[in-house]
């Protein structure tokens, strides 16, 4: 069958024409499912952004309140029949609790330092063991005081490796004099911040215990005696004298009653 010229004419015609049209809806086809997509998209936003995110499990906690620091002193008052013994009974009883005498007399008073940790089973045992027992606790806060020891230290042990760092880039003589000056004031200041601290621990864990031992007296009981089996006619015979005494006094010596003398208004 033989095409003609005008039936091929037509075919490419009829072709391009549908080519065009597929192109044209493949490409409307494109545009409405991107349309779709950023419209998904942005009410995806729209919800993420009006509902709050969920936190996260591993929330860091709120940091804790700082354990204050404490110094304690108590002055004990007792009572024991030997001071000395009893001295060295509390001596032996502040050790085993890992303590120790700070000083001692013979009139007993014993200055002791226990453990803080310790100090309220040591006061217990002590109280169980004693006569006459009485107690007087005080207490005093230096957490301020150690914290702000604390930020002095770190700051001026800061300071100190500014210094020399700076010292190192020092050019002149007199700037180097300087420089060793300051850093002098700041050596001075890290060691008695240093101190302070210590001196602040070594109280804070060991607590002043003073005792105080008095003399217990006791009153004395009067004891009755009596005879044995030979002694009774030598006690008979001594409560006799003594009647006789009496009745030989009676003879010779008499009370008389003095007159009675009337005072004159």
């Amino acid at each position: 069958m033989k095409i003609t010229k005008n039936q091929l004419s037509f075919l490419l015609f009829f072709s391009l024409c549908f080519y065009f049209v597929q192109c044209s809806s493949s490409k409307g086809m494109e545009r409405e499912r991107s349309m779709k997509y950023s419209y998904d998209e942005a009410e995806e936003s729209v919800s993420s952004a009006a509902s709050p995110s969920p936190k996260p499990e591993n929330t860091p906690s709120e940091p804790k309140a700082q354990k204050r620091m404490m110094i304690y002193s108590v002055n004990v008052n007792l009572q024991s029949k030997e001071i000395e013994s009893k001295v060295t009974e509390i001596i032996k009883l502040a050790e085993s609790y890992g303590g120790y005498a700070l000083q001692y007399s013979s009139n007993g008073v014993v200055q002791l330092k226990i453990p803080a940790e310790k100090l309220k089973q040591f006061l217990f045992t002590l109280r169980n063991q004693s006569q006459n027992y009485s107690e007087e606790v005080s207490a005093k806060d230096v957490t301020e005081d150690y914290t702000d020891t604390e930020i002095r230290m770190e700051n001026s042990l800061k300071m100190r490796v500014r210094l020399l760092e700076i010292l190192k880039t020092a050019k002149t003589l007199e700037e180097t004099l300087k420089v060793e000056a300051e850093l002098n004031k700041v050596s001075e200041s890290i060691e008695r911040w240093e101190g302070r601290l210590k001196y602040l621990t070594n109280a804070i864990q060991l607590s002043s215990v003073q005792v105080q031992v008095r003399q217990k007296w006791e009153p004395v009981v009067q004891k009755e005696y009596k005879p044995g089996p030979l002694g009774y006619p030598f006690y008979y015979l001594y409560l006799g004298i003594g009647k006789v005494k009496d009745g030989l006094v009676w003879l010779f010596v008499q009370e008389i009653p003095k007159e009675k003398t009337e005072i004159p208004d």
